[in-house]
C-alpha cells in the first residue's frame, strides 16, 4: 500500500500528493516468538529484547516454543518505530499500545482490540489483514485499506473511539480488491479527507459502510477523477456526518446506498455525482448549505432542511424522494424538479417547487399546512394529491400541470395564479374531474378549484333558460385579487355516472349568488353511456362560485340554424324542411323533448340539408349539426298536425 500525504480542501475533485511507499521490508525488526507466554512485555518472547524506536514484527512464521499469539494486557513497555502484523498472525489489544510511526496489518493477519488505546501515527490494513475494535481508543495520523488478499482488507469498529488526525482512505494499487471499513457502533471521526484513490493495475471499489454508530468526516468525501477504484458507501443504520467542502462521486459507477440510518449533509457542502445517490430508508439532514450538482441520479428518502439550512438543487433535472419531505428552512428549486415516488402515503411540508411530479405507488402525496407553490410543471404520473383549504397547492403565473387521470389528481382544491388557459386535474373520491377555464387577462388573477361528487345546495332556484342542474356532482371555483372573467369548461368522464344523456341541451350553470345561470355553450364528445366529454361557455362567466351541468329549456345554449314553423299535416308541402349547412360535411341529428334521437332521412340539396318531417310526432324538436366530431350549431323545428 501507499499513502498520502494530507492535503486541503478539495474544489470540484480530490487531488492529493502520491501515496509514498509505506514499507518494503523490515530492516532489523525485533520478531516476536511467543516462546513462553502471550506477554507482550515479557523479553522472553522476543528474539531480542525490544528498545523504543525499533521495528517489530508479528510473523508465524518465527514462532517458536510455546508458540503463543501476543496479547497486550497491560500498557506497553516500549515504544516500538514500526508494528508489522503479518502472515496470518494474531494479536489482541487490551491496554496501551503506542507506535510512532506506523502499524501495518497484512497478509490475512488479525488484530482485536477489546480495551486500552492505541496510539499510532499511520494504521495500514491490507493484504487481506483485519482489524477489529470492540471496545477502547485509537487515535491515528492516518488510517488507510489497501489491496485485498485471500479476503478484503477490513477495518471494523463494532464499540469504542477512532480518530484520524489526518487522512482516511481506501489506496488500491496491485490487484482487484475490495477493501472496508465498516462502522457498527462507537465514534469514527476523521478530521480531513476521505479519499478513494486506484492506479493500474489495482481495481474494484473500496467500500465504506455503516451500519450503527457514528462516522464524522470533518472535511470531504469523495473519489478522484484518474482513480482505477469505485466509491462505495452504504448506509444500513447510524450516522454518516460529511462536514467539508465537497462529496464527490466522481465516476457513473459510484454510488451512496441508503436502507437506514442517517446522511448528515454539513458546511458548505457541493455534492458532484456522476454516479447514484439512492436511499430506500433512512433520512438525509441538510444543516448548512449544500448544493446538488452532476448528471448522476439522485433518490432520498426522508429529507429534512434545518432551521436555516439550504439545499440548492443545481442538478440534475430531476430528484427523487421517497420519503417525507421536511422544510424548515430553504429549497432552491433552481429550474429542477422534485418527484415524490414513494410506496406509502408521503408529507411534504410547503416548499417553493419549481416542477413536482408526482409518482406514488401508496396513500399519495399529503402537503403541509400553507401554501407549496409550482413555478413550472404539475406532472401527475401516479398517486393522488390530498389537500385541503389550509395546506394548498397553488400553480404560479406560467406554470402547467398535466391532465391527471383517475389513478392521479389533485384530491381537495388547486389554486392558478396567472392568466394562462389552464385545466384544473382535481377530483375527490376516486372520481377525476376536471374543469377548465380561457381568456383570462390579469396575471394576478387566482383562481380555486375544487370538485365535490355531490350536489350542491340548492338545485331548484333557477334562471329563465335552465329547465334543472345537475343533481350529481359540482366544483366551486373561486376567484380573487381580481374581477377578470373567463370562459369555463366542465368535463365528464363517465356521461353514465354523472348522468347525462343528451348532449344537445346541455350547458354550463353557475351560481350567480341567488340562483343558477345558464351559459351558452359548446359540447365535445358523447352523452352516452360511460362515453367522455366537455361543455364550454360560449362566452365569459362574470361570477366565480359554484359550477355544475345544466339542461337548457330550450332559450338558451341554442345557436340558431333557422327557425321553422310547418303547417298541419297532410298537406303536401309540409312533410319536409330545409336547413342551412354549416360545413361540406355537416351530419344533423334530430332530438325529441326527452333528448331521444330519432331516425329521420336528411338529404344534402346545394347548401342545404332537406330534413324529412313526415314521420315525426307533432312537438318541438332539436336540430344539431356536428362536423368532424365536434358541433356546429342548434336549432329547432316545431311539427304541428
Amino acid at each position: 500500500a501507499r499513502c498520502r500525504s494530507a492535503s486541503r480542501p478539495m474544489t470540484r475533485s480530490l487531488y492529493h500528493l502520491p501515496f509514498v511507499l509505506l514499507f518494503s521490508a523490515p530492516l532489523h525488526a525485533q520478531e516476536w516468538t511467543g516462546a513462553v507466554d502471550s506477554d507482550w512485555n515479557n523479553a522472553a518472547n522476543w528474539t531480542d529484547w525490544p528498545l523504543s524506536g525499533e521495528d517489530l514484527t508479528v510473523d508465524p512464521a518465527n514462532y517458536t516454543g510455546a508458540m503463543a499469539a501476543p496479547v497486550v494486557a497491560t500498557g506497553a513497555t516500549f515504544v516500538p518505530d514500526r508494528l508489522f502484523v503479518q502472515n496470518g498472525a494474531t494479536l489482541a489489544i487490551a491496554a496501551a499500545l503506542t507506535v510512532a510511526d506506523r502499524m501495518i496489518i497484512a497478509d490475512d493477519a488479525q488484530v482485536v482490540m477489546t480495551a486500552g488505546s492505541l496510539l499510532s501515527d499511520r494504521l495500514i490494513v491490507e493484504t487481506g489483514g483485519t482489524f477489529s475494535l470492540d471496545a477502547g481508543t485509537i487515535t491515528t495520523g492516518r488510517l488507510v485499506l489497501g489491496d485485498d488478499g485471500t479476503q478484503p482488507s477490513r477495518f471494523d469498529q463494532n464499540g469504542g473511539t477512532t480518530t484520524v488526525t489526518g487522512e482516511f482512505g481506501f489506496d488500491v494499487a496491485v490487484t482487484a480488491s475490495g477493501p472496508v471499513c465498516a462502522v457498527h457502533g462507537g465514534m469514527l471521526t476523521v478530521n480531513t479527507d476521505a479519499v478513494w484513490l486506484g492506479v493500474a493495475p489495482g481495481s474494484g471499489a473500496g467500500r465504506l459502510e455503516v451500519h450503527g454508530g457514528t462516522m464524522q468526516v470533518n472535511g470531504s468525501l469523495g473519489n478522484t477523477n484518474n482513480s482505477t477504484i469505485d466509491l462505495r458507501v452504504a448506509l444500513t443504520g447510524g450516522t454518516l456526518a460529511v462536514n467539508g467542502a465537497t462529496l464527490d462521486l466522481a465516476h457513473a459507477t459510484d454510488s451512496l446506498v441508503m436502507t437506514g440510518g442517517e446522511l448528515g449533509l454539513d458546511n458548505a457542502l457541493v455534492v458532484h455525482n456522476a454516479g447514484r445517490v439512492h436511499g430506500t430508508a433512512g433520512v438525509t439532514r441538510v444543516l448548512d448549505q449544500t448544493e446538488l450538482r452532476g448528471t448522476g441520479g439522485y433518490r432520498f428518502h426522508h429529507m429534512m432542511i434545518e432551521t436555516g439550512a439550504t439545499l440548492q438543487h443545481t442538478g440534475p433535472a430531476e430528484m427523487a424522494v421517497s420519503g417525507d419531505w421536511m422544510n424548515a428552512g430553504t429549497f432552491a428549486a433552481q429550474q429542477n424538479t422534485v418527484a415524490f415516488v414513494g410506496d406509502t402515503t408521503q408529507t411534504v411540508t410547503a416548499t417553493a417547487f419549481h416542477g413536482l411530479r408526482i409518482a406514488n405507488t401508496g396513500g399519495g402525496v399529503v402537503p403541509g399546512p400553507g401554501n407549496t407553490t409550482v413555478a413550472g410543471a404539475l406532472v401527475l404520473d401516479n398517486g393522488l394529491v390530498h389537500t385541503d383549504p389550509t395546506a394548498m397547492v397553488t400553480l404560479l403565473q406560467g406554470a402547467t400541470a398535466t391532465s391527471g387521470s383517475a389513478q392521479s389528481h389533485v384530491a381537495g382544491p388547486l389554486r392558478k395564479v396567472g392568466n394562462d388557459d389552464f385545466v384544473f386535474p382535481v377530483g375527490q373520491d376516486g372520481l377525476w374531474r376536471r374543469i377548465g377555464v380561457e381568456e383570462l387577462n390579469d396575471q394576478d388573477t387566482e383562481l380555486t378549484a375544487t370538485y365535490f361528487p355531490t350536489h350542491h345546495a340548492d338545485t331548484t332556484t333557477l334562471d329563465a333558460g335552465l329547465a334543472a342542474v345537475s343533481t350529481t356532482e359540482h366544483w366551486t371555483l373561486t376567484r380573487a385579487v381580481t374581477t377578470d372573467a373567463a370562459r369555463v369548461t366542465l368535463y365528464w368522464e363517465d356521461a353514465a355516472w354523472s348522468d347525462l344523456g343528451d348532449c344537445s341541451a346541455l350547458g354550463v350553470a353557475y351560481w350567480n349568488g341567488v340562483s343558477w345561470s345558464g351559459a351558452v355553450g359548446q359540447t365535445l364528445g358523447s352523452c352516452q353511456g360511460n362515453d367522455a366529454g366537455t361543455v364550454q361557455s360560449d362566452d365569459a362567466i362574470p361570477v366565480f362560485a359554484a359550477f355544475t351541468f345544466g339542461t337548457s329549456d330550450g332559450t338558451i345554449g341554442v345557436e340558431e340554424l333557422l327557425p321553422v314553423d310547418l303547417a298541419v299535416h297532410p298537406s303536401p308541402a309540409d312533410t319536409w324542411t330545409m336547413v342551412p349547412a354549416l360545413a361540406p360535411d355537416a351530419h344533423l341529428f334530430v332530438y325529441d323533448a326527452d333528448g331521444r334521437e330519432m331516425a329521420v332521412p336528411v338529404v344534402r340539396q346545394g347548401d342545404h340539408l332537406r330534413l324529412a318531417t313526415d314521420g315525426l310526432p307533432a312537438g318541438l324538436y332539436q336540430l344539431v349539426q356536428w362536423s368532424e366530431g365536434r358541433p356546429l350549431g342548434k336549432g329547432r323545428v316545431l311539427v304541428m298536425r
